[in-house]
């Protein structure tokens, strides 16, 4: 199916980031779309609603029949397991309508054109929009698909201009992409398309990208994935999906790989101008300065670029700064992720008391990453001007039939009473306690961290 082609195409769990970055994607290309999610209210509402991107609240076959016809259906991966049954899909399958996941149809796209994929456990989502602003900065006109808002474009997804002549160009010129002065004469021709390519269960093996950019391997996702071998095998593997001019860049650590151009980012002490602290963000931020010298482009449009950058939702988000009271939120839901945002916040607030709550994300990643957590808090936990609060896990409904299974799960409670650390099970309880420190402290600082709803703590704080 030439999903460029198509009349109008029905996005199931519309609200979703990658999905609502899909359809505005597609509604650039003259494309009509409409979809439907559940009543709950996420940041893409307002994306959805000044794209004038039509959707539902709520999932019911009467949804799809008031838009027939359509061309395609496309689902988020949670409504398509069997355990979902939702209704749309299931009345989708029974008008015979072509249904793709979301990585399905955005490899359709992606794989049209000369794809860039950042992968990795942590940091992609900052490094794609980084990458992203870069190329746009330098009029080279990308198209972009990020797994958070990027504040300066209001947006998770950018078109670029031309997207579908330059994707025409490159058909007519594929003998040319072996040809590495080529590529770099003619980057400005190319359709560039940037994305945050996720590995949960394996979706990123869908895209077979020009340019695979990794920032690391971390085992994650380990409701899915058995364990550490399976969790790199699978990146690997995503290796090997690369085309011509089959670029790979990553961290000097990493194993060379054959067959492709490897470039291994150099480590480098001198740090590059970026408006969030933390050497996470230096180590990744050098993958890209390989990037830019690997294709050519200008150092100081670069460094420009990086300076003027404003930062994604939820990744070291200052939602209030006051003298003396300041709110951060973070989406840190994997140990590595929770030091590294702490050592950013040392970095920046050294003089504050610091509140760090976390909730933590599936129960899974809790248990199966029990003593990881562990450690890393009580490395915290050594720093006297920070309290550590546990709140109650934001649970998945992908994992429900894998806890049954587990014996003796580890919860949240656990690493609570392991850590002789306060856990709150209660949202008002949580907030009656963190006014109460508001009051009583002269310089605080508040930090929400996880992948879950946490950050909406701050909507009740003062």
């Amino acid at each position: 199916m030439d999903i460029l082609n198509l009349k109008k195409v029905y996005l199931i769990g519309i609200k979703g980031v990658g999905v609502c970055a899909l359809a505005k994607i597609l509604k650039d290309l003259g494309i009509k779309v409409v979809g439907s999610d559940t009543e709950e209210k996420f940041f893409t509402d307002e994306v959805l609603k000044k794209e004038k991107i039509k959707y539902y609240e709520g999932f019911n076959e009467k949804n799809l029949e008031r838009e027939l016809p359509l061309s395609l259906v496309v689902s988020s991966v949670a409504y398509l397991l069997p355990s979902s049954k939702n209704p749309e899909v299931e009345y989708a399958k029974k008008l015979n309508l072509p249904i793709y996941s979301y990585p399905e149809a955005l490899a359709k796209i992606f794989n049209e054109s000369f794809g860039i994929a950042v992968c990795g456990s942590h940091g992609k989502s900052s490094t794609t929009a980084v990458l992203g602003k870069i190329l746009k900065d330098l009029d080279l006109e990308p198209t972009v698909l990020v797994g958070s808002e990027v504040m300066e474009w209001k947006s998770n997804s950018l078109v670029g201009k031309n997207f579908l002549k330059k994707i025409k160009f490159m058909k007519e010129n594929l003998e040319n992409l072996k040809d590495l002065n080529w590529i770099k004469k003619n980057l400005s021709n190319l359709p560039l398309f940037v994305i945050e390519a996720d590995e949960y269960r394996s979706a990123f093996l869908n895209y077979f990208p020009r340019v695979i950019i990794l920032t690391n391997i971390d085992l994650d996702h380990p409701d899915y994935f058995k364990n550490k071998k399976e969790y790199k095998e699978v990146y690997l593997k995503f290796i090997k999906n690369l085309q011509e001019p089959k670029i790979l860049i990553t961290h000097p650590d990493f194993p060379s790989q054959k067959n492709v151009i490897h470039i291994k980012a150099k480590k480098s002490k001198k740090k590059l101008p970026f408006p969030i602290p933390g050497r996470h963000f230096q180590k990744n931020l050098q993958l890209l300065n390989a990037f830019r010298k690997f294709f050519s482009l200008p150092y100081s449009s670069f460094l420009k670029s990086l300076k003027n950058y404003k930062g994604i939702k939820r990744r070291f988000e200052i939602i209030k700064k006051e003298k003396n009271l300041v709110f951060i939120d973070d989406y840190a839901h994997h140990p590595t992720e929770i030091l590294s945002f702490y050592t950013s916040l040392k970095e920046k607030f050294s003089n504050f008391k610091k509140i760090i709550v976390f909730q933590p994300h599936t129960f899974t990643r809790t248990h199966f990453l029990f003593n990881e957590f562990l450690k890393v808090f009580k490395k915290i936990k050594k720093d006297k001007s920070v309290e550590i609060i546990i709140f109650k896990t934001f649970p998945s409904a992908r994992e429900k039939d894998l806890i049954k299974k587990i014996k003796n799960l580890k919860r949240e409670r656990d690493l609570a009473i392991k850590l002789s650390l306060n856990y709150f099970g209660n949202l008002n309880s949580l907030l009656s306690y963190l006014k109460s420190k508001i009051n009583s402290e002269k310089k605080l600082l508040i930090a929400s961290v996880g992948a879950g709803d946490i950050y909406k703590i701050f909507e009740n704080l003062p």
